[in-house]
């Protein structure tokens, strides 16, 4: 509506100035050409403030979020020869398939200056969340405790989960990210996909029939989401696009010890957050309902929500795929009937609306065939997975050999 009063206003301002010119020439009084005046600089106001706003740059290096790297589109790389080993890491490294670099088969084919450019993408666009032991299935609803029998009380405490050493995702797989599994031919490769499921990857679709995420158009993205989290891919897709970079899903306990992160304050009790900036909702740290544009925004958003470990989003902006299964807890007396076997998600997304359904230790289920608009993914791989470290003949470390702080002090 604001838009539409200023563009009356300006139309009416031009008007005026045409018909204060055409009278001027046939009645040369400057009561005739005063409204002219005024209507001129009126435009000319406007123009400017217009000006000003679209070259409009945030100050500061506080005020902009961090810069995601962003490789060259398939389209715009040229053709690789098969036989050109240097041009294929090149692509696969440009394709952000580090971590498929890093794993033992192929990390001894690489050369010091291509082992270390993988090394520096993992440290970059991944963060390494230590071993230690965290709280899941924890149930954080307000109750009252003294109502509760011993063994409700033993649910609603959840159980203890030993976790090893990985790396997480900084960010949720975007659809710039996603593309160049699309671009590569992924939906394409028996290899990629549960065998369960391959009868049904040829419905994976766009809106136009194309292989892609549900929302895309023609098998790719509107521009403007490029950097956004890709959504409208089932449990599949995601599983598939994470082996292609050499990744896979995160495990229900992996997600909830890098949003968490627990500490062990004694030996029987546990400090564990109930969100990644601390134990209070503050919804201007996250993407939720009343917070946010009402849809996704880029994944280098809301910086002031960063876990612990330097990981974005892991509460809002879009709901998250676990590896594992939705298993509902059961309350003595309660039994839940599900109508098909779901997979867990984590996180909330931006139309998240209750602060419950917002926490680190919330778990929903979705089906795995289900092509949300809310629901995204991120990856993660075991520490043991990938091979950090080499010695000065350039061959590689056995992983029980491998120290987990190697990538941060570069040995």
């Amino acid at each position: 509506m604001r838009v539409m009063k200023q563009r009356v206003l300006l139309w009416a301002a031009g008007l005026v100035a045409m018909l204060s010119v055409s009278l001027g020439w046939l009645f040369p009084h400057p009561l005739v050409a005063l409204p002219g005046a005024v209507a001129i600089v009126y435009l000319l106001a406007c123009f400017v403030v217009q000006g000003r706003r679209s070259g409009e740059v945030r100050a500061g290096p506080s005020a902009r979020p961090p810069e995601l790297r962003i490789p060259p589109p398939p389209e715009a790389r040229k053709p690789i020869d098969p036989a050109d080993t240097g041009a294929l890491i090149e692509n696969m490294l440009a394709q952000g398939r580090f971590a498929l670099l890093l794993r033992p088969q192929i990390a001894a084919r690489l050369n010091e200056e291509q082992f270390q450019r993988a090394l520096a993408a993992l440290e970059d666009e991944m963060a390494l969340v230590p071993d230690g032991d965290v709280v899941l299935g924890q149930l954080d609803d307000p109750v009252d405790e003294n109502q509760l029998t011993e063994e409700e009380m033993a649910v609603r405490q959840g159980r203890v989960v030993r976790v090893e050493h990985f790396f997480l995702d900084r960010y949720p797989v975007t659809n710039r990210q996603f593309y160049e599994f699309v671009a590569a031919g992924g939906y394409q490769q028996v290899a990629l996909w549960e065998p369960s499921i391959l009868p049904a990857v040829l419905d994976f679709v766009d809106q136009t029939g194309l292989p892609g995420p549900r929302s895309w158009k023609k098998g790719c993205y509107e521009p403007h989401l490029r950097d956004h989290p890709v959504v409208g891919v089932s449990w599949y897709e995601a599983s598939a696009y994470a082996r292609w970079v050499g990744k896979r899903l995160s495990t229900d306990a992996e997600w909830v010890k890098a949003a968490g992160w627990p500490v062990s304050v004694s030996a029987t009790m546990r400090v564990q957050r109930r969100y990644p900036w601390g134990d209070t909702m503050d919804r201007t740290r996250a993407n939720l309902w009343g917070s946010g544009p009402k849809g996704t925004v880029p994944v280098n958003q809301f910086a002031e929500g960063v876990s612990v470990g330097g990981v974005y989003q892991l509460v809002g902006n879009v709901w998250e795929w676990m590896r594992g299964s939705f298993v509902p807890p059961e309350l003595p007396g309660e039994k839940w009937v599900l109508e098909a076997s779901m997979k867990s998600i984590r996180g909330g997304a931006f139309d998240t609306y209750f602060d419950n359904q917002a926490t680190c230790q919330f778990q929903s289920g979705e089906t795995a065939i289900a092509r949300r608009h809310n629901v995204g993914f991120r990856c993660a791989v075991g520490i043991c997975d990938l091979v950090l470290t080499r010695t000065a003949d350039g061959s590689t470390v056995a992983a029980e050999h491998q120290s987990p702080i190697a990538v941060e002090v570069g040995t």
